[in-house]
Formats: structure tokens, sequence, C-alpha cells
């Protein structure tokens, strides 16, 4: 079972994804988070066989969702409607942004790598934590 998952941010939309038996997340190259958004997640789907979408759900700290939280439904709702059958799971994002960028800035001190890659990063930390609750 190959898991993606989606962080998506106002820019960009970061990307990950598991490998089949779903022991090992991995880093994709983000995609931007524009018009296009849908077809390019409609690739990926496509490109990779992918069983399970994974699509980060950002909460406030207080646990309730705001506006991004609203964008991430909507594009939930758009790829049910092309892929009925596939698994959409909307997973709670908090703090992942934080972990990656503190990671990043651990490893690495110049800017444009950690923007380049924290979004990625932040995709990968979701989709481990939705893989380690489905092995509980």
């Amino acid at each position: 079972m190959t898991t993606l998952c989606l962080d998506i941010g106002d820019v960009r939309t970061g990307v990950a994804i598991s490998n089949e038996v779903s022991s090992i997340c991995s880093p994709l190259d983000y995609i931007k988070s524009d018009d296009n958004l849908v077809p390019k997640i409609s690739e990926l789907i496509n490109d990779h066989s992918i069983d399970t979408l994974v699509i980060g759900l950002p909460k406030l700290l207080n646990g309730r969702e705001g506006e991004r939280a609203k964008y991430s439904r909507k594009i939930k709702k758009e790829l049910v409607n092309i892929y009925e059958s596939l698994n959409i799971v909307l997973w709670d994002e908090r703090l992942t942004t934080k972990q990656a960028e503190k990671y990043l800035r651990e490893t690495t001190k110049k800017k444009d790598k950690i923007k380049k890659n924290i979004d990625s990063l932040s995709a990968v930390l979701i989709l481990e934590n939705y893989l380690v609750s489905r092995k509980a």
C-alpha cells in the first residue's frame, strides 16, 4: 500500500510518499499551490499508484480549524469527486512545520535550502505520524 501525503501551503505544497509496505517515508519535490494544484496531485496519484492520500489538516493550537483547514477540506472534496475509491484522510498537522524548520536549522545554515525543503519535510512528518498511528 503506497501512501502519498500533502502539506498544502499558501505558496508550496510539500509532498511525501511511503514505500509499498509503509515502512519508509521519503520527501518528493514540492509542487506550487496554484490553480493547477488538483491536476498536479492527480498526476502524482496516477504516476505512483497511490492507495491512500493523507492531506495535512492545519488546526489552530486550540484544536479549532481556520481558513487553511477549509482549503484542505476543499481540495479533499475535489479529489473525492475524481477518485471515488481512493482512501483520502485528513490528518492533524499541528506543529509539523515548526518541527521541520527546527530540524533543517540544525542540519543546514543555508536559508534557501531550508525554504526549498521545509514543506516536503513537513509532509514526511505528517505521513510518519499517520503511519505510526495505523500500526498502533
